[in-house]
């Protein structure tokens, strides 16, 4: 069993307070400071007024235009990131062999999309100094490149460092957006641990090994549910009920599904108008038969949107989501997606059977047998029926998808 998932609940538990002699205010300023590299850090609340001493500009008089640059690139992360990498290259050149330049660089690469330059400038910027990247907000863009360039392990190694300093974030809904990150990553490492015959027990549930990861996946998820209201609550509950029914807690998965059917009874009720707005409005254009399927799917779709996928560490995981999130108000279409979930490739990972269980119970919920192949072609994420080399949607043509901050 992995240690993280032991520690992760008394991790949780640790109340973030300041030092003796310390105040909240300055914890908060502490933090707020964190991501501060040492050579331009102050060293009493006059220098901070005044930056570098006379005799600090006489060792390096480069070193408030240095600073100056990576404090503006810093700024620029979240709306000009391209702005962020040039002030960095720049602050790199001024003042070379330092480690906060490149790990500016590593995260304006990040936010520009790339995340093997990301993982390659936090590489350099590790060597030069591993503390360079203990700021939660850097750790966070640490985790997230190594995550994306399939270093999974090493990844999550990070968040669990991550989670117990996620109070230092700025909003809910980034802490909200670690923890579903954190839960899909060891997710994703209980699938990987269960496709081994050892991990594996007779009846086919996740053997020891797969469930300590899902056993860490449900701890961050309930922590993440425990917490303030965001707009990625339905996010974390449905992928909460997604672990708990592959590691075969299917009483507990039901139980969460029902309250977030109940969350979503009003808008299941606009996805229902709406659809018959669109039947309506493809027979006033004489649209025909296939016009008025395809809106019916369109608004469907719809029904199960998700907040954001940026989370999932497994693309398929997508139609998953989405089939709980129909199961209690629209069956059909979730048992549309969880065919296209079994014809794509969910049918090869680890937790087809725990799939096909629920497919099999909507069935016969539904009163009816297999459903014909053409539900399985025309959901969201599936290009033939049956055929198992199709792969789901991707995830940036998801409705909603986007992320969070």
């Amino acid at each position: 069993m992995h240690l993280g998932s032991l520690l992760l609940p008394a991790l949780l538990a640790l109340p973030l307070t300041a030092h003796a002699g310390q105040s909240s205010g300055d914890l908060v300023a502490a933090a707020a400071a964190a991501g501060r590299p040492p050579e331009c850090s102050a060293r009493s609340s006059r220098a901070i007024a005044r930056g570098p001493s006379i005799w600090e500009r006489a060792r390096a008089p480069e070193l408030p235009r240095y600073c100056d640059l990576l404090a503006r690139g810093q700024a620029q992360l979240g709306d000009n990131p391209e702005a962020a990498r040039e002030s960095a290259r720049v602050a790199d050149q001024i003042l070379p062999g330092h480690a906060a330049p490149q790990v500016l660089l590593a995260r304006a690469a990040l936010a520009l999309g790339s995340a093997e330059d990301a993982a390659r400038a936090f590489d350099r910027a590790r060597r030069i100094d591993p503390r360079s990247v203990e700021d939660p907000h850097t750790l966070h863009d640490l985790a997230r490149s190594l995550a994306r360039t399939g270093k999974r392990d090493e990844a999550i190694a990070m968040y669990r460092a991550l989670v117990p300093r996620i109070d230092l974030l700025g909003t809910a809904d980034h802490r909200a957006l670690v923890l579903l990150e954190a839960a899909h990553l060891s997710m994703a490492a209980a699938g990987a641990g269960a496709t081994t015959a050892a991990a594996t027990t007779a009846a086919g549930a996740p053997g020891a090994g797969a469930r300590a990861d899902l056993d860490e996946a449900i701890a961050y998820l309930r922590e993440a549910r425990q917490r303030a209201q965001t707009q990625l609550a339905r996010d974390v509950t449905l992928s909460l009920a997604l672990a708990l029914d592959r590691a075969g807690d299917k009483a507990q998965a039901d139980a969460a599904l029902e309250g977030e059917a109940a969350g979503a009874a009003p808008e299941a009720a606009r996805t229902r108008a709406e659809a018959a707005a669109a039947r309506a409005r493809a027979a006033d254009q004489h649209a025909g038969a296939a016009a008025r399927e395809h809106a019916d799917d369109h608004l469907a779709s719809a029904a199960a949107r998700l907040r954001t996928v940026d989370y999932l560490a497994v693309p398929e995981d997508r139609l998953a989501l989405e089939a709980l999130a129909l199961e209690r108000t629209t069956a059909a279409a979730a048992i549309a997606r969880w065919e296209a979930y079994l014809a794509g490739a969910g049918d090869q990972g680890p937790w087809a059977a725990a799939a096909r269980a629920r497919l099999d119970a909507l069935r016969k919920g539904a009163g009816g047998g297999p459903r014909p192949a053409r539900a399985a072609a025309t959901a969201p994420g599936a290009r033939a029926p049956r055929s198992r080399a199709a792969s789901p949607a991707s995830p940036a043509s998801a409705p909603g998808a986007g992320g969070a901050p």
